[in-house]
């Protein structure tokens, strides 16, 4: 059945939810009718989960880590380790995760996908892929947020 954005965002993150270990289920979430973002201590710094706009092609999404901390100084320290560690994360979820700067001093890792239609039935497996970078990531960003 097919689904609007809007509530593919908002229940995608609760199937991460429901398969994440129990230390990392207590994340917040913020959602736009586009997107969803998890966070745990700092909102800035979180996984999204985004239709992007048409001209990336229609029905595209991204699935990433986002550092959008006011101090560009931070989301680069955190790129420049998750670049050095990129060939580990691509092992553990694919070979199409990139790492790159962004927009206002804004960094990401991330991976984008492509669905025909926006189906009820791609809820629960875009949940384990959200489930899968998070229980990967998030033990690594305190690790990247300690080092210098």
């Amino acid at each position: 059945m097919i689904v609007k954005v809007s509530a593919f965002v908002k229940q995608v993150p609760e199937v991460a939810r429901a398969q994440l270990p129990d230390h990392l289920r207590r994340f917040q979430m913020l959602s736009m009718p586009w997107l969803a973002q998890v966070y745990y201590e700092d909102k800035l710094i979180h996984y999204e989960l985004a239709k992007l706009p048409t001209r990336f092609g229609e029905n595209t999404w991204e699935l990433g880590l986002h550092f959008e901390s006011r101090q560009p100084g931070v989301n680069k320290r955190l790129l420049t380790w998750f670049d050095r560690h990129l060939f580990e994360v691509r092992g553990a979820l694919g070979d199409h995760w990139h790492a790159e700067q962004w927009d206002r001093g804004w960094a990401k890792l991330y991976t984008t996908f492509t669905y025909p239609t926006l189906d009820t039935e791609l809820i629960e497996p875009t949940g384990t892929q959200l489930a899968a970078a998070i229980t990967l990531l998030e033990p690594l960003r305190h690790i990247a947020a300690q080092s210098r």
